[in-house]
């Protein structure tokens, strides 16, 4: 009896023995590099190359977007630059072609006496165009005292001014510091002359029942 109990004892610690070493074996891994962390990186070469590279594609991009707003903001100053020009050459224009006589044309300057009044203006009133420093002036009642001088454009580097048997030429030309310009020239012909049948004159004319001829004059249709 004695040695049944001590057989069945002996199983008994054998079985526990083998259940132990099977749960131990379930805790191992099958594949012990599995669980080992990767210990492979970026050499220093590679990282210089990838710093390299994207210092190159970074510089071609902020190359494009500098030039393109460069582009953008010249372009912007010529616009600005030619619409001052343009409407000082149009006030201009629209004031010289009602000239009853020019009483003045130098190289950088012309005086006359206006024929009609406008809001503005006076009939017969002496009016100047010219350049004082970098601004292009109006000096209303030109010669008298006091002169009344009104800006019409900044930015002006040369006003020039041409008469060629009363075919009046004007040129001007603007520039900002940041090195944008435009220069711009047109001609006027004053309409309300004393009428000169030895000049070549390009003025409108019309006869009267007499055969006289007189300024052209805008009438309104009946």
């Amino acid at each position: 009896m004695n040695g049944k109990c001590k057989l069945l004892k002996l199983f008994n610690e054998i079985k526990k023995q083998r259940v132990v070493q099977s749960s131990l074996k379930l805790l191992e891994p099958m594949n012990p590099r599995i669980l080992e962390p990767s210990s492979r990186g970026f050499t220093l070469i590679e990282v210089v190359i990838v710093i390299v590279i994207l210092s190159i594609v970074s510089a071609i991009t902020i190359y494009f977007l500098v030039s393109s707003l460069q582009v953008y903001a010249m372009t912007v100053n010529q616009k600005t630059l030619f619409d001052e020009g343009k409407l000082a050459l149009e006030r201009m224009c629209r004031d010289i072609r009602d000239a009853r006589v020019i009483t003045g044309a130098i190289a950088t300057s012309i005086t006359f006496t206006r024929n009609d009044a406008t809001a503005q203006d006076g009939a017969g009133e002496n009016i100047r165009f010219d350049l004082n420093g970098s601004t292009l002036r109006k000096v209303k009642n030109a010669g008298g005292a006091p002169e009344n001088p009104i800006a019409m454009a900044d930015n002006v580097t040369t006003f020039t001014v041409t008469n060629a048997t009363n075919e009046i030429q004007l040129q001007l030309t603007l520039q900002l510091a940041s090195g944008e310009n435009v220069t711009l020239q047109t001609k006027v012909y004053p309409k309300n002359l004393a009428e000169d049948l030895t000049s070549t004159y390009k003025n409108f004319r019309i006869q009267d029942s007499s055969g006289n001829f007189a300024s052209w004059q805008e009438v309104l249709s009946p």
